[in-house]
């Protein structure tokens, strides 16, 4: 790993500024505009999850499918900061902005400062990284704590010591409880790091002059501190292979769209790969590289590992069993392929002309970066709620087609009788005395005419609709028939 005590003082005082500049910009671009599109049906989830009892939180996520620790987060921070759209989503934009950091900091344990400065400006412009930093999830969270982890695994293998044993031990930990998906990079990272292990013991190191032997020993504690989850979600996961999952299959067009939906660009997707296959190809020929990259084979193995398990054992997963590929599921992952590409532009073109990379970048994925910052958008429950409070009467009857968005609704009418959630048509049943309004969610053409033909045959034009996903979008009707119907 290249060391930078050849570096001046004012070379530093430089740097530690450029650093800073860069994290001004990520906080700015992840904490401006934090309630600009409402709360979606996951993001809703999470808040009711983490608004009950701890007892109640750790009940309700262990029948889901994730781990709990995002919950928990919000769960402390809740009494301390409330639960508006800004509230819950801070902890995520906070995680954001250290992850940058956090990214600079590997790459410059991993090929210097300016490996660090490059990538971590990268990932300060990525639409992708800003988009799942301002939602109330637990992707920011899955980033971060990853990438502490993989920080602490690149000191233990330069130079173990305690204190970045117990933060491998916990920050991997950590890392585990964040979301599954952690699994696929936690197996890339101690697999790597397994094998060079044992090929100490075989050339006859004792176990504490293996620092391999010492980071994997590290990362066995995370697993022992994740293995009551683990169970649970073994439990689960019979129950969720029976009940199917609503990820597409992981073809040509899908996996395309994926890579669009992660990098931006297509074309700054093969960039990057073409930069991360150079660090990796010319490994071992660095010596003919113009102002070369001296990095420890195993530590930018582990990086390799990080970066690419994810995605390749997730794919193999979904042609094999049932499709779980996904982007956002990515998002640890993402990072590392930009640190990787950042040391094969330092490579091939010199550590300073290497940061063309970024106007390059902000160039291939700006229509990307403009939509994510001014114009993509949620489910608009709020606009949704608001339409029908201000049209409907006290005692009025709301039926909610499908039930799995009640959270959402929830959050916005704030009244925990004002709707009833049904799952099927047969459960809409409008009182011939009472007032009543059908909300229409995430359904399609089918469906749409199945539920409307049961609440309001005559009823086809909405009173309200907002954006949403589905041929229904959000879309709110009144069985009264003399009511005023908006144009769809």
């Amino acid at each position: 790993m290249q060391s930078d005590e050849n570096e001046t003082g004012d070379t530093n005082r430089f740097t530690t500024i450029i650093l800073l500049l860069v994290l001004g910009i990520a906080a700015f671009l992840r904490l401006r505009n934090l309630d600009r599109t409402s709360l979606w049906y996951d993001e809703a989830v999470s808040w009711r999850q983490s608004s009950g009892s701890m007892a109640e939180l750790l009940s309700s996520v262990a029948a889901d499918n994730y781990p709990p620790l995002h919950n928990i987060l919000l769960w402390l921070s809740l009494p301390v900061l409330g639960d508006s759209e800004i509230a819950l989503r801070l902890p995520s934009a906070i995680l954001g902005i250290l992850a940058v950091w956090l990214l600079y900091l590997i790459g410059k344990e991993l090929a210097g400062r300016n490996v660090g400065l490059l990538a971590a400006a990268l990932l300060t412009i990525s639409p992708f990284h800003i988009w799942y930093s301002t939602e109330a999830r637990m992707y920011a969270l899955l980033t971060a704590t990853g990438l502490l982890m993989l920080l602490g695994v690149l000191k233990l293998l330069r130079k173990p010591s305690w204190p970045w044993m117990a933060i491998v031990a916990v920050s991997g930990a950590l890392f585990l409880y964040s979301h599954i998906y952690a699994l696929f990079g936690f197996a890339g990272v101690g697999l790597v790091c397994g094998l060079y292990a044992v090929r100490d013991l075989l050339r006859g190191f004792k176990p504490s002059a293996s620092n391999s032997f010492i980071a994997s020993a590290a990362m066995g504690i995370s697993v022992v501190l994740f293995l009551p989850w683990l169970i649970i979600l073994a439990g689960r996961a019979k129950a969720v292979a029976d009940a199917g999952f609503w990820i597409a299959y992981p073809d040509l067009p899908f996996l395309e769209s994926m890579t669009f939906g992660i990098t931006g660009s297509i074309n700054l997707f093969w960039v990057l790969t073409v930069l991360a296959t150079v660090t990796i190809l010319f490994q071992s020929i660095r010596p003919i590289m113009r102002q070369a990259v001296s990095i420890d084979s195993r530590a930018l193995l582990v990086c390799l590992g990080f970066t690419i398990a994810p995605v390749l054992l997730a794919y193999l997963y979904s042609v094999t069993v049932q499709p779980i590929l996904f982007d956002r599921y990515l998002s640890a992952a993402w990072p590392v392929l930009l640190l990787l590409a950042s040391i094969g532009a330092v490579r091939l073109t010199g550590r300073y002309v290497a940061f063309a990379l970024v106007p390059l970048a902000v160039y291939l994925s700006f229509s990307n970066l403009q939509f994510t910052l001014f114009e993509k958008v949620r489910p608009d429950w709020r606009l949704i709620a608001s339409e029908f409070e201000e049209k409907s009467d006290p005692g009025d009857l709301l039926y909610l087609y499908k039930g799995f968005a009640a959270p959402a609704l929830s959050y916005y009418l704030r009244e925990p009788n004002a709707f009833t959630a049904v799952e099927g048509v047969s459960n809409i049943d409008p009182p011939s005395d009472q007032q009543s309004w059908l909300l229409l969610v995430h359904s399609n053409p089918e469906e749409m005419n199945s539920a409307l033909n049961a609440f309001a045959p005559n009823s086809r034009e909405p009173v309200a609709r907002a954006f949403g996903w589905g041929a229904s979008a959000l879309s709110l009707y009144s069985h009264d028939e003399n009511s005023t119907q908006a144009d769809n």
